[in-house]
């Protein structure tokens, strides 16, 4: 894991005194992300200490112009996602040794590894609602999201500069999965599938929970356009599945299911909901293959496992995970 790199106290003062947001006491590094460097700061104002998360982005987020506006929407619709804090300008970007940086209130509670079947449910709840409050509003003329970034192109592309670095039943496996997903996407009733903002890295560690519910879901930065059941099915690699790769079906029901009550689920989403974890799989499994081959060549980059995800296509292309309607009580 990288280092998060030391910061220039005096310009992180300066930076922290453009919010209005007090005297800053202390910091420390929050996390050493693959993309960006997080920071957990307080302040103290009126005698009260505040806690914040200043984040560098050190590259710009996928959401581009649509990045703000949308987590200004989902604020307004009372979801628990970090509030970007304007400066006193009104700016909601600030600059700290040359990077943008975002200054946003320190959400409550701590990433679960093992999470229960309520916390599961908890974030279907979050998903549908998040969907729900962002089918309009967040795509205003000239910010709207571009659309899902790992699409089949990409995943061509990418899969050609892994094709040395994986052996050659990795390779089929990729050129398998790949062609599936490529057969099901041309279909017109998938393209049909509704769409709008994603999450498109809804992992375990990009929630928070304390010992009453879900407090936070953080990191919108590959927010997207795309297929909502997309979000759901790369939740679903992550929060329902064993070490083995195995898709478990109690905790995998009960996402859809607390999902399926605020957001009714359609005939065709619940369908296709297989070949989206497919896809899911595949596009992390390729991106964590890009990430290692760079960390592979020195380049100094955080890297997660890469087998892990592929143990999730090599099920997924294994066994269809079969969807009961009935399950959901779809009419």
């Amino acid at each position: 894991m990288n280092a998060v790199p030391e910061l220039d106290l005096l310009r992180l003062e300066g930076l922290v005194s453009s919010y209005g947001v007090g005297e800053l006491i202390r910091y420390w590094p929050a996390s050493a992300g693959i993309e960006n460097s997080n920071y957990f700061l307080s302040t103290v104002r009126g005698g009260m200490e505040q806690h914040y998360v200043l984040t560098l982005l050190e590259q710009p987020p996928n959401a581009g112009g649509g990045f703000v506006p949308l987590l200004d929407t989902c604020v307004a619709a009372g979801l628990p996602v970090p509030a970007v804090i304007r400066d006193l300008r009104g700016l909601p970007f600030g600059e700290l040794d040359g990077k943008p940086a975002l200054l946003c209130p320190r959400l409550p509670g701590r990433h679960v590894f093992n999470p229960t079947l309520r916390q599961v449910e908890a974030l279907g709840r979050f998903l549908a609602r998040f969907h729900r409050a962002t089918g309009g509003g967040a795509e205003e003329p000239g910010r709207k999201l571009p659309d899902y970034p790992r699409d089949l192109r990409w995943l061509e592309r990418r899969a050609a500069e892994c094709a040395g670095y994986v052996g050659f039943d990795s390779a089929s496996l990729m050129t398998d999965a790949r062609t599936e997903i490529a057969d099901a996407l041309s279909r017109r009733d998938v393209a049909g599938l509704p769409r709008g903002p994603i999450h498109g890295d809804l992992f375990r560690d990009n929630v928070l929970f304390n010992e009453w519910g879900l407090t936070g879901v953080l990191d919108f930065h590959h927010a997207s356009h795309g297929f909502l059941v997309y979000d759901l099915a790369v939740a679903a690699n992550d929060w329902c599945t064993e070490a083995d790769g195995v898709l478990d079906p109690e905790r995998t029901l009960a996402l859809l299911r607390a999902y399926h009550r605020l957001r009714p689920l359609t005939r065709a989403e619940l369908w296709f909901f297989p070949v989206f974890a497919l896809y899911g799989a595949l596009a992390f499994w390729t991106s964590r293959l890009v990430v290692a081959l760079e960390k592979r060549r020195g380049k100094p980059v955080r890297a997660n496992n890469p087998e892990e995800f592929e143990r999730i296509v090599r099920h997924h292309r294994a066994h269809f995970f079969y969807l009961d309607e009935r399950l959901l009580e779809v009419g």
